[in-house]
């Protein structure tokens, strides 16, 4: 047989490996909506790709017609391949005595098919997979007239085929899986979206908006909560006007009332529900007296335990129309509060209005130092720093360093934990306010890309 023939028959061979290839990875990766916009523009092409990817069945055929070419388009590769180039050599073979022609034919054989597998894997499976995962529709388009004419011819190998395989499944009790099904844990999303930020496809903002959301499962209310020394509460008896002074020194709008203690959370008022009582009163016929107390307009309060879910948190709320929470700990005690914004901070981060008067929660100051408040999660800073600070036995940045301590804190103590130097820059009355860790280059690096 001719030279040429045989190339050109194993070249054919390999592009038609690529073109299943390439029709299979195009088609499972090709986003619908692109597809439906082509569709709409005339495409009768796009149609029946849109069709074959709404319907499970018809993928699950598509996706088998391409593997069964795969698979047949190798076999026929490899036994060509060897059986006609072994051939072009058999003149030169047979001038060989027998023991020293049946070694050196046995070494070809396995040449010329290291060599084919290798051809093979580099035109007929890398390229034209990165190709159809870099242009997917433009490639499912192209490949699609050769696919749905393989469909058509392979429908009787892909029934028996998928036939016998659900029948197998079935007899060792296994539950049959569509074949382009691809099922990721949050988790493996989480390492999705790094790739793609890595790869370019979604900036900075966008990676951390999907992955807070998809962590926000991880979090408990125990994390989330504005703790017990930092809330904002008032007797339930006190007086309107003291009330409302009090709030409106204060950057919130409503207010945790209690009854003896802070531990004993009776209900909850509005600023606007306090001025409502208070224009009541003084807008009162002289020689009468306004009933109402504060305890007469206060609203009630809604309990979840430290341990709940975040996520579950964040569902309540928006079921009962709730705009704060009180936290309890594992003794009925008040633990702290969660908010509306709480919980949306932890999935788009912190934001200020014109009221706010903290400081920000970690800002790189001169000396490449990163102060950070008392109050961020351990978490946060290792994930900023890719530290390996411990968490299982305490939530916050302030609360690792007092227990590294071993009593309270005080300004200018040092601690260092897990190769992580803190100091104690201002305390809270008898917790850290804030600190600051020194940052290498790398760290700085670090926190230019990862910073909130």
């Amino acid at each position: 047989m001719n030279v040429t023939v045989i190339i050109l028959v194993i070249i054919l061979l390999i592009a038609i490996n690529g073109l299943y290839v390439a029709g299979e990875f195009s088609a499972v990766s090709a986003r619908r909506p692109r597809l439906a916009q082509m569709a709409d523009e005339g495409s009768a092409t796009a149609r029946w790709l849109l069709a074959i990817l709404e319907q499970p069945h018809r993928l699950d055929a598509f996706v088998a017609a391409c593997q069964l070419g795969i698979t047949l388009s190798s076999l026929v590769l490899g036994y060509y391949g060897q059986a006609n180039i072994i051939r072009l050599l058999a003149p030169q073979l047979e001038a060989m005595d027998p023991a020293s022609r049946t070694a050196l034919e046995s070494g070809l054989s396995v040449a010329i098919l290291l060599g084919l597998t290798t051809l093979q894997v580099l035109f007929g499976e890398l390229i034209p997979k990165n190709i159809g995962l870099q242009y997917p529709e433009h490639t499912a388009i192209i490949t699609a007239t050769p696919m749905r004419w393989s469909m058509l011819i392979y429908r009787p190998l892909i029934w028996l085929f998928n036939g016998s395989g659900q029948l197998l499944l079935r007899l060792i009790k296994a539950q049959p899986v569509a074949e382009h099904a691809h099922i990721h844990s949050p988790d493996e999303i989480v390492m999705l979206v790094e790739e793609s930020r890595a790869g370019g496809l979604l900036d900075k903002e966008e990676t951390r908006l999907l992955v807070n959301t998809l962590e926000l499962r991880n979090e408990t209310a125990r994390k989330v909560m504005l703790p017990r020394n930092r809330m904002l509460a008032a007797q339930a008896d006190g007086e309107c006007e003291e009330l409302l002074v009090l709030l409106a020194n204060s950057p919130y709008s409503r207010l945790p009332l209690y009854q003896d203690d802070v531990d004993h959370i009776v209900g909850v008022v509005h600023i606007r529900d306090l001025l409502k009582l208070l224009h009541r009163r003084r807008t009162a016929p002289a020689g009468t007296e306004a009933q109402q107390s504060v305890r007469d307009i206060m609203r009630p309060v809604q309990f979840v335990p430290d341990s709940m879910p975040a996520e579950d948190v964040l569902l309540l709320m928006q079921r009962e129309h709730l705009h704060l929470v009180i936290v309890v700990d594992e003794y009925g005690g008040t633990a702290g509060l969660i908010t509306v914004e709480d919980l949306v901070e932890e999935i788009i981060g912190e934001f200020e209005d014109e009221f706010d008067r903290q400081p920000p929660a970690m800002e790189l100051r001169s000396g490449a130092r990163l102060w950070v408040r008392g109050d961020v999660p351990v978490d946060e800073l290792n994930d900023l720093l890719d530290a390996v600070l411990p968490t299982q036995e305490v939530d916050t940045v302030g609360g690792l360093v007092t227990k590294e301590l071993g009593r309270l804190p005080k300004v200018g103590d040092e601690v260092e934990v897990a190769s992580i130097s803190f100091r104690v820059e201002s305390t809270d009355h008898n917790s850290v306010g804030r600190v600051s860790v020194p940052l290498n280059e790398e760290q700085l690096n670090m926190w230019q890309e990862r910073k909130p």
